[in-house]
């Protein structure tokens, strides 16, 4: 029997996801050149034909995206279960609903009042002053105040009645983010692979939003603003994933919702590029349906003409100054709103979309940009030893170069100039699981830094292992620095770990995590005896199953060589183990040498 190690080859599971996307842009692209073959078609096509087409050529991206994140554990299987989506509370929907509310109510009266009545008077003036003054009060002091000892009577009867619009803005925000965002390639690994697909949604709903008859168009314009909304949330909720982070120094853990797979700034800024023109189409298409426009000179199917029309209203909208109006500067783009109270509703709305959705975006980008500066000013000054997971590839990347043949290598004089890096996550980043440019930097960096061995990870995780107050992604953490330290492994060290850990909740992960690192240690009288004593009866057993099941795993090998007691206690475990997964993990070895 040959004394190799004993392994399953991983099988790469075949990615649905990234198949259904591809599947739902070429399905999407045939429809998007529609009138090139309508005529060929050996029946007449309506426009609900094309609109319900439009609808089942996204049904396989959006149903795969939906299932995926059900398995992944993103989204509830059914509702009331977990994942709880209840991030989006019922006073934050209030803050949200009441200035909407107000901003339609005043939409509404304007529309409904003749010009003349349209007057803010004197007492009005008063009003809204002294009710904007009393808002800067209380944001200025209702933070020390203590409203549940105060009002909680009064929060008391509100909380119930908006609990339930929050778990909806939830539900809806949780829908957007891992499966509107994730069908238009949001998740995919490369931005190569995120661009064709984000590209191959947005221009088939533009280009069905400008020929297909009103208004079924604005079904496929809807689907682009929905792609829109859905990329700039996932974006916002990767940035919040980056800031809790940076705050607590871990970069794995349940704290996160995304992680740091995909940076989606500039998808999400391209989203809305795409909305300066998405937006003029939705206006031909609603003129087409519902004649609101006074087109005078005009061509209502022309479409730059709406294009024009668009960019002289937001010239005129822009926000929070209202010039056009202080200086009397009207529109003459072509077509003008009348006396349709509907046209001037639908003007307000992309006003209040270019305020409310795109400076926020604007704004939600410049703020990231003045952080990432502070945070490299921070870092550069030695205040902080790490940086967050984007800004440090960028950073890492910067100490590497290509040498002749094509290999990566450190950039001698970059290195050296380097400020001092936390020694754990140079430990991480020398895994061999990530990419070659910044193993090789993460190296370099550890050797300019001393050369932390892979004898001082073993005694830092033995210390987390044993506080009082174990960290889970402290511990991983410190794990995967041991990994990338090299293959040498301190079997005493990690045996104590796992006896320290052993028995503590919520923490499978990390004791996996530690055993594996038993297992994947060379071979030796000290590595058998102690995963012998992880699995066999006693007070050093593992109390969990499948902890216990990876013990047995890596006993393949002394059971080959067979090793005082380590057969019998695989045959034993074959047919009285626990556990299914040790049952199986058993016979498994008892198969591949022969032992029935």
């Amino acid at each position: 029997m040959t004394t190799d190690t004993i392994a399953l080859a991983p099988s790469r599971s075949f990615d649905w996801e990234a198949a259904a996307c591809v599947l739902s842009v070429t399905l999407l692209t045939a429809l998007a050149a529609g009138p090139l073959y309508e005529q060929a078609l050996p029946f007449t096509a309506q426009p609900w034909h094309w609109a319900a087409a439009f609808g089942i050529a996204c049904t396989p991206a959006v149903f795969t995206s939906w299932i995926v994140s059900i398995l992944a554990g993103r989204l509830p299987p059914r509702p009331g279960s977990t994942p709880k989506l209840n991030h989006i509370s019922g006073w934050s929907f209030l803050l949200l609903a009441v200035p909407i509310a107000l901003i339609v109510a005043l939409a509404l009266w304007a529309a409904a009042s003749p010009d003349g009545g349209r007057a803010i008077n004197a007492t009005w003036g008063i009003i809204v002053t002294a009710g904007l003054a009393a808002l800067f009060i209380f944001a200025a002091w209702a933070p020390s105040w203590n409203l549940q000892r105060r009002a909680g009577w009064l929060l008391s009867i509100l909380r119930p009645l908006v609990t339930p619009f929050g778990l909806l803005m939830s539900i809806i925000d949780s829908l957007l983010v891992f499966v509107v965002a994730t069908a238009a390639g949001a998740s995919r690994h490369t931005w190569q692979m995120r661009y064709v697909i984000l590209a191959g949604f947005l221009l088939p709903c533009a280009m069905m939003g400008y020929w297909l008859a009103a208004p079924w168009g604005l079904i496929p314009l809807a689907a682009g603003f929905a792609i829109a909304v859905s990329m700039s949330r996932r974006w916002a909720w990767v940035e919040d994933d980056r800031e809790l982070a940076m705050l607590n120094g871990r970069f794995v853990g349940p704290h996160l919702r995304i992680g740091f797979e995909q940076d989606l700034r500039d998808e999400a800024m391209l989203s809305f590029m795409s909305m300066f023109f998405l937006v003029p189409l939705a206006l031909r298409q609603i003129e087409g349906w519902q004649t609101i426009f006074e087109m005078g000179q005009a061509d209502g199917d022309n479409v730059l003409d709406w294009i024009a029309f668009y960019g002289a209203e937001l010239a005129k909208a822009v926000p929070f100054v209202d010039w056009a109006e202080i200086y009397n500067v009207h529109g003459d783009a072509g077509i003008r709103t009348g006396d349709q109270p509907m046209a001037r509703h639908v003007i307000f709305a992309t006003r209040v979309l270019v305020d409310l959705v795109f400076l926020a975006a604007l704004l939600q980008a410049l703020g990231i940009s003045a952080r990432n500066a502070k945070q490299r000013e921070l870092f550069t000054s030695g205040a902080l030893n790490r940086l967050d997971p984007f800004i440090e590839k960028s950073e890492f990347r910067k100490l590497v170069r290509r040498s002749a043949d094509g290999e990566w290598q450190a950039d001698d004089e970059a290195i050296a100039s380097f400020p001092e890096y936390d020694v754990i996550r140079l430990g991480e980043l020398s895994d061999p699981a990530q990419p070659m440019a910044m193993q090789v930097a993460a190296k370099a960096l550890r050797m300019k830094q001393g050369g932390s061995t892979s004898a001082e990870f073993h005694d830092e995780l033995l210390r987390r292992s044993m506080t009082p107050k174990r960290d889970r992604e402290a511990i991983i953490e410190v794990v995967q620095a041991i990994r990338g330290a090299g293959p040498e492994r301190q079997i005493f060290e990690l045996d104590q770990a796992r006896r320290a850990l052993n028995g503590a909740v919520r923490m499978v992960e990390a004791r996996t995590s530690v055993l594996r690192l038993l297992v994947d240690a060379p071979q030796s009288p000290e590595r058998t005896l102690a995963l012998l004593e992880a699995v066999q009866a006693g007070p050093q057993r593992d109390s969990l199953g499948p902890v216990r099941a990876v013990a047995i795993a890596g006993l393949a090998i002394p059971a080959a060589n067979d090793e005082p007691g380590v057969r019998a206690l695989i045959r034993h475990t074959a047919s009285n183990g626990d556990t299914d997964a040790e049952r199986r993990a058993a016979k498994a070895i008892l198969d591949q040498i022969g032992d029935s």
